[in-house]
């Protein structure tokens, strides 16, 4: 009775989380703490999932992989482990081994095994091994592969084998299927954009910064004072590069927006771009031309956790925009250089 009242409570707690009622899955947790422990199996599994649903990544890829260490039968708590690993980025090794899990679990339904090979698809695509990962991805149901989800990470996958072709046909079906993911729409759209439907995937980035819109956080409009340090930080990191990339970005004015404009994504921006460059991008007909740098505030203060990331991800959205606008496929984040 006490097992099966401790299941009951765990559950209504775990449903609560599905719900977004912390609330109810905060007492939930408490009263199963007490009738069964916190180190109990189950308890560890509820612990870790309103930790994640609060935003406390490490503690909840730690109270997971415990409950994943005790050897529970329930295929549920090792692929909450390993996708809140994935999710967290780190420790892979330990998110591989508990989706691994669940093959080998005898009880595992189908669709716990098809939910545990996307997973491991995705951690063998994030070591760049996009045959297992499409090894992976085969062997799942022929039901499941009419998913959103599956279509998605198969499109992916294959963008990062080189096979845009079949990444936009992927994709497209997954675009049918669930055309409310921002996600969907922006791989979709890269996709596009490498087979050189320009008209293609400019629909699709505009979805993606209507779709991104819905769920970014409010803030305040940009403040003068903030606009000058992140304009003297982005400053800053000029000094850095090398004087022929220098000469192509030291002569345009910079300023700082929340997001991007419908017109800028229009031009071609990324509607996830850390930084936008406005102007004509370089095409095979003519040179580029820049007339100004605009860093996006919102994408900046969502990402970090703290001010000293902003250089890095400057770093990176400079990068990124340098590539694009200019062409300099070769340039790196760590060196600055051309290969």
């Amino acid at each position: 009775m006490k097992q099966q009242s401790l299941d009951a409570i765990v559950d209504r707690g775990l449903a609560a989380v599905d719900d977004d009622d912390l609330k109810t899955a905060e007492d939930a947790l408490e009263e199963a703490a007490r009738l069964g422990g916190e180190n109990h199996v189950r308890v560890l599994h509820l612990a870790g999932m309103v930790a994640w649903a609060q935003g406390r990544l490490d503690q909840a890829a730690g109270y997971l992989m415990q409950a994943a260490d005790g050897a529970p039968e329930d295929p549920q708590i090792y692929l909450d482990c390993a996708e809140c690993l994935l999710s967290h980025g780190e420790d892979l090794d330990e998110a591989e081994a508990a989706a691994r899990a669940v093959l080998r679990l005898e009880g595992a339904d189908t669709d716990s095994i098809d939910q545990a090979r996307l997973l491991l698809a995705q951690i063998r695509l994030s070591d760049d091994d996009t045959d297992e990962a499409l090894e992976l991805l085969e062997g799942i149901s022929a039901e499941r592969k009419n998913d959103a989800a599956y279509l998605s990470i198969h499109g992916f996958v294959l963008m990062n084998s080189n096979r845009p072709k079949e990444a936009a046909e992927s994709l497209g079906r997954a675009v049918a299927v669930d055309p409310e993911d921002p996600d969907v729409h922006y791989w979709y759209g890269q996709a596009l954009e490498v087979l050189g439907d320009v008209a293609g995937a400019r629909a699709e980035m505009l979805k993606v910064l209507e779709l991104d819109a819905r769920d970014l956080e409010d803030h305040e409009p940009v403040s003068e004072e903030l606009a000058e340090d992140l304009r003297g930080q982005f400053e800053a990191l000029l000094e850095d590069i090398p004087d022929q990339v220098l000469k192509l970005v030291a002569t345009a004015p910079i300023t700082v927006q929340a997001r991007p404009s419908t017109t800028q994504v229009e031009a071609g921006a990324d509607p996830r771009g850390i930084i936008t460059f406005v102007g004509r991008a370089r095409t095979d007909d003519a040179e580029a031309r820049l007339d100004s740098i605009v860093l996006m505030r919102d994408f900046l203060l969502d990402e970090i956790e703290g001010d000293d990331d902003i250089p890095e991800l400057l770093m990176i959205g400079l990068v990124d925009e340098l590539r694009r606008f200019f062409r300099l496929e070769g340039l790196e984040v760590a060196t600055g250089t051309e290969d």
